[in-house]
């Protein structure tokens, strides 16, 4: 929707000039960055010394897509003989757009934080609300610059709004920024922990996602994570309305895992699946169907989405298919980042779902783990026996403590980086093997899932 008119704009900024706007002007929304441009656009631009928008080098790539340029100099970028609105700060101005939008949003908001699995329950929320009208920041941008550039694309009219929100910028200004009326909190882990920071902390720190939120509004909490009691108690203070999730019978929404799975909604039992399902894919599709509860949405046609939902690339996405000549393997992709809590959940999960099939696992650094890293890499060596694996792979300065460990247990080799694991990969793997790749960002474990993901691609053409 073309929400942004000269109107609108001015309105939203307090400072603003525009150049060359054509009568009846309409935008879609704004970008900062060209790899996310879509038709209709406004493309923030920035000058060489300058760092907030599109560099000018990117520009020729989304030029023919993009309906005005917001910048703070008409003259140098007058060249491009598009439409120009000319803002002071353009940070500034992003923010004070998304304030803007949200002001006259009258539908509801649902944010999502945590420690971790933020991305995927965002995605789950999104997908079952996406039938009744919803727009959602799904591409990852989370901190509070990036969640307000997405609230400018949002769609004014929807009825639901999804935020996957985090601390970058501030949890209290992002509850400002986004006024939710359901706050969901995964977790709290030991995720980029800063020296002398505690669990406890961070568990303060996320329950600031209440902060903009009135009384009778919901919280919708995992009850078996750390420093439940602290997230408690911020959401009884400001009077919200809880729902609780887990596995314990004081549990509201309480998961079933097992070969058949279940979710008791409230005390109404709804059968998930006829299949395992990883105990944390349980628990993040519990959390969804909590916030339609709170909305007081019909929960079987979410039940059947997320029953069949498939995760999004590099968290658990399954890749089926030839890795050389007649050695067809299973892949489970959880290469885009790792934490001690992600990490232990996600093995689990894969343990229980390939069960009674050869299991290798392709491990990397947990590099988010803070000032404890080798205890916290040190708590994976029990997990890693439970999973009975036939092979395991270690990638990484930090995981080598774990191949230490268990080098003598099962059979496998450790790697200082991707690139060697890369040209060893195939004489590890045997056809029917089910592998397990997860590690952090910066191992680049991705190169192995990108890789395969492309041979797949070429097998199907």
């Amino acid at each position: 929707m073309n929400f942004w008119t000269k109107e609108s704009l001015v309105n939203a900024l307090s400072d603003v000039e525009f150049y060359n706007l054509p009568e009846g002007f309409a935008a879609n929304g704004l970008r900062v960055h060209q790899s996310d441009f879509t038709l209709g656009n406004i493309a923030v631009l920035r000058k060489p010394d300058e760092e907030i928008g599109i560099e000018e080098k990117f520009f020729n790539q989304v030029q023919d897509k993009a309906s005005a340029i917001l910048c703070t100099d008409e003259k140098y970028f007058a060249k491009y003989k598009l439409p120009i609105i000319k803002v002071k700060n353009p940070r500034d101005a992003v923010i004070m757009m998304a304030f803007y939008i949200r002001k006259i949003f009258k539908g509801k908001v649902v944010d999502i934080t945590g420690s971790c699995g933020k991305s995927t329950v965002t995605k789950m929320c999104f997908d079952a609300l996406e039938q009744y009208g919803a727009s959602a920041n799904t591409n990852r941008s989370n901190i509070n610059f990036s969640i307000a550039w997405n609230m400018t694309s949002y769609n004014p009219e929807a009825k639901f709004w999804v935020n996957e929100t985090s601390l970058g910028g501030g949890m209290e200004l992002n509850s400002y920024l986004t006024k939710p009326d359901v706050a969901v909190i995964t977790n709290i882990a030991p995720v980029h922990l800063a020296p002398k920071q505690t669990l406890d902390m961070v568990a303060i720190t996320k329950a600031k996602v209440f902060t903009a939120m009135r009384a009778g509004d919901y919280a919708v909490l995992y009850k078996e994570t750390d420093y439940y009691e602290i997230l408690e108690k911020a959401a009884n203070d400001k009077q919200l309305n809880i729902i609780t999730v887990g596995e314990g019978e004081d549990c509201n929404i309480r998961i079933f895992p097992d070969d058949v799975n279940y979710i008791e909604v409230f005390g109404t039992r709804y059968k998930f699946s006829d299949f395992p399902i990883p105990k944390h894919l349980l628990i993040d599709s519990a959390l969804v169907l909590g916030v339609l509860y709170s909305f007081g949405l019909p929960l079987e046609p979410a039940i059947e989405i997320l029953a069949n939902w498939s995760p999004i690339i590099g968290r658990g996405q399954v890749l089926r298919g030839e890795i050389y000549e007649n050695c067809s393997i299973t892949m489970v992709d959880e290469s885009f980042n790792a934490n001690p809590l992600s990490m232990t959940s996600c093995l689990e999960g894969f343990s229980m779902t390939y069960k009674n099939f050869p299991k290798v696992l392709i491990l990397g650094d947990m590099a988010e783990g803070g000032v404890n890293t080798v205890s916290q890499h040190l708590s994976l060596v029990d997990v890693i026996k439970k999973v009975e694996p036939t092979v395991v792979l270690y990638c990484g300065e930090q995981i080598k403590v774990v191949w230490e460990e268990l080098r003598r247990v099962f059979p496998g080799a450790y790697y200082k980086n991707v690139n060697d694991l890369i040209q060893e990969l195939n004489s590890w793997l045997k056809a029917g093997d089910c592998v397990f790749v997860k590690g952090s960002h910066s191992i680049e474990l991705f190169k192995i899932t990108s890789a395969f993901r492309n041979s797949i691609k070429k097998q199907q053409n």
